[in-house]
């Protein structure tokens, strides 16, 4: 910087000088973070050839710094109006429906702020969609992005011990030795809990663990998880955990909570928490695609349906408090409550059921004979009775023995990137992928089970490949998807996405096996792993969380991984007639699924793709 300022000061109107100024802005404006210095020196662009190239791109630089500034105040703006109207909901929720003037005076008022929020919070989309269109062309390498982005809690970079998980059956082992070797806390938050002998077998672990006085706390979401946190006859094996003064249980948005909001708004009804998160003992972290049920822990072998999924294991106090930073954000929310014991206690005793599902689970993972207790009541008899007989036919679910959740792992700096759902401001993960994908110098590979791209991003993987930067997307097809409804929005924008994105490959997934893991690999050198789909829903509604991994080691594992389920998959390949108009040479039409022609006829209903 000293070179090119006192080049220019000897040189000030030679042909050069400009180049050396823009240079310094740049300097100035990505190495420093100084905005102002960096304008100023723009601004001098230009004196003796108003017209050249030079002038013309440190006006769009300019426009870019100002309109950076625009991007801080609208975040501050919709941070205070998120804020206001929390506390007016708040004071709505603590006045007694005895003083109903009052009550209904409060949230009048609440329903007022809350607009207001929304009102802000749409046009800021609107902005942002400007904004990085403007800003691709300035955007900084994407190592320098990653440097740069300031984690939820604002702590600093922790190199972290990382493992990458794709197995099924090994990802169960990591959270089964994460949660039974606890020894002073517990945050569990899961978008689906199946009633099956895994979720059971969870719940018995904390279950003993609140037995033993650790500090637990429960979040789960009420439209992923009703058969659990329905309020009438639903809640009876979260109720066990309740009973102790250690452990919190919360269902998140229950259907009750929205429905004076719904006809303004009816993703306020569906917004789920879709994270899943396992936080152990301020050190030990578990994010990834994976809910709980036996579709994402059992192998192919011992159930075709299984789905192809990816988690990570992380061990850092650091990345645990910034998970646990994300975690609190939902927990605490005014639309995560609290589920208690019945006033008259618990009528229908749950815990012999998640005693024997913990039994019954650790022995066989454990590859030993279970053994009935002496003392066992007709409910734990029935309950292991049924528990043995689902899990006889897991023969490749043995081999928990010795099992080390951080063999082949790698240490390397790590970001827990969070959004909140559309009740709340953050939408770091967004914003982060896309500096990602327009920072991308050499290539861009994606894996995703539901794609129906948001202009937001539609735009930046085109931004991406008029670059000429290779992009490789692994994905469901008709054949292998488990939601009729996102595939039918893919079908409907398949060509679309090859005839606007230049240089992109397309690969699906054709038979038993569903994808359901969220991933990316940026340039060889950045990989993230987390919940975030590539569609509305994970964009604009839905609360989600993934981990940022900054290591070349762990890049080419996880896009290892990738390339091993594309060596699987089919290619979507497109030719153009003599119209120029793209004609499939392959596409969905070859790999139909059950009830191909609902998906067709749903395709035509682009309407829907906001809230599918």
């Amino acid at each position: 910087m000293k070179l090119l300022s006192t080049f220019i000061d000897s040189n000030s109107n030679s042909q050069y000088a400009d180049l050396a100024r823009y240079e310094l802005a740049k300097a100035y404006e990505l190495l420093k973070e100084d905005a102002a210095s960096a304008e100023k020196v723009l601004n001098q662009i230009g004196r003796t050839n108003p017209h050249s190239r030079l002038a013309a791109l440190a006006k769009e630089r300019i426009r870019f710094l100002n309109a950076t500034k625009q991007y801080d105040q609208w975040k501050q703006a919709l941070n205070s109006k998120y804020e206001t109207s929390r506390e007016s909901y708040s004071k709505y929720l603590n006045t007694s429906w005895l003083a109903f003037p009052v009550k209904v005076t409060r949230w009048i008022g609440y329903a007022g702020k809350q607009f207001s929020f929304d009102k802000t919070q749409n046009d800021y989309g609107k902005f942002q969609i400007w904004y990085e269109e403007l800003g691709a062309r300035f955007a900084p390498p994407v190592e320098i992005t990653f440097d740069r982005f300031k984690a939820v809690n604002n702590s600093s970079d922790d190199n972290a011990e990382v493992r990458l998980v794709y197995s099924n059956s090994e990802a169960w082992y990591t959270r089964w030795k994460v949660l039974n070797e606890a020894r002073q806390s517990i945050d569990v938050q899961y978008f689906i809990m199946d009633k099956d002998i895994f979720g059971y077998s969870m719940l018995g672990v904390l279950l003993q663990k609140a037995r033993d006085g650790l500090k637990i706390r429960l979040l789960l979401d009420a439209r992923g998880t009703k058969k659990l946190t329905r309020k009438l006859l639903g809640q009876d094996l979260l109720q066990e955990l309740t009973e102790y003064p250690n452990v919190e249980v919360k269902t998140f948005n229950p259907v009750h909570s929205n429905l004076l909001m719904v006809f303004k708004d009816p993703r306020k009804l569906i917004a789920s928490n879709h994270d899943k998160i396992i936080v152990v003992d301020e050190e030990y972290a578990i994010i990834g695609g994976r809910n709980v049920s036996m579709d994402y822990f059992l192998e192919p072998a011992d159930h075709p349906g299984a789905y192809r999924d990816c988690d990570v294991i992380i061990k850092s106090h650091e990345i645990a408090e910034q998970l646990d930073y994300a975690f609190d954000e939902e927990f605490s929310k005014p639309v995560s409550y609290s589920i208690a014991k019945e006033l008259w206690g618990n009528v229908d005793i749950m815990s012999d059921y998640l005693k024997a599902g913990f039994d019954v689970m650790n022995t066989h993972i454990n590859n030993e004979r279970f053994v009935m207790p002496r003392d066992a009541n007709k409910k734990y008899l029935k309950a292991s009775a049924d528990f043995l007989k689902e899990m006889s036919g897991y023969d490749n679910l043995r081999a928990y023995t010795g099992f080390d959740p951080f063999a082949n792992s790698v240490i390397a700096p790590v970001k827990i990137i969070d959004k909140h759902s559309i009740k709340g401001p953050r939408n770091d993960i967004t914003d982060q992928v896309i500096r990602y994908i327009d920072g991308c110098q050499s290539e861009i590979v994606i894996q995703n089970p539901y794609v129906v791209l948001t202009e937001r991003m539609f735009n930046a993987l085109k931004r991406a490949g008029k670059r000429g930067i290779p992009i490789r997307m692994h994905t469901n097809s008709p054949a292998s998807t488990d939601s009729l409804a996102t595939q039918a929005m893919f079908y409907a924008d398949w060509k679309r996405i090859f005839a606007e994105i230049p240089n992109i490959r397309i690969f699906v997934y054709k038979g038993a096996n569903k994808l359901h893991a969220k991933n990316w690999v940026f340039d060889h050198k950045i990989g993230v792993v987390g919940t975030y789909n590539l569609d509305y829903l994970s964009e604009e509604v839905n609360s989600e969380v993934v981990a940022a991994i900054k290591s070349k080691e762990f890049a080419e594992q996880l896009r290892s991984g990738i390339f091993d389920d594309i060596a699987i998959s089919d290619e979507y390949q497109v030719g153009y007639s003599s119209t120029g108009e793209i004609e499939s040479i392959k596409g969905p039409d070859d790999l139909p699924g059950k009830n191909f022609w609902l998906l067709k006829f749903i395709s035509k209903l682009s309407f829907l793709k906001k809230i599918i």
